[in-house]
């Protein structure tokens, strides 16, 4: 399965949530991880973000069933999307 996670929290809490989804996803901007999971993976995902959550963060995860039904353009100065903070 296909997911996108996107992220607006807090400044002091970023790297909270940064650590926990490089675990598994690939970093592709400063609040942007993206990757393939398994149905496993993505509740073990769910569940450690559900249990770092305050009401000021905002965390929002896309889901597809595969990677070929989600198209993406890339605009501006930027690498190949696993490329970037590694």
């Amino acid at each position: 399965m296909f997911v996108l996670v996107v992220y607006d929290v807090p400044a002091d809490r970023t790297s909270i949530y940064r650590k926990l989804l490089r675990k598994r996803l690939n970093h592709i901007q400063y609040s942007v991880f993206y990757g393939d999971l398994t149905p496993g993976q993505l509740e073990d995902v769910k569940h450690d973000i559900e249990s770092k959550l305050i009401p000021e963060d905002s965390i929002i995860i896309f889901e597809a069933d595969a990677v070929g039904f989600v198209d993406h353009t890339t605009y501006g100065d930027t690498d190949d999307p696993d490329s970037r903070f590694t």
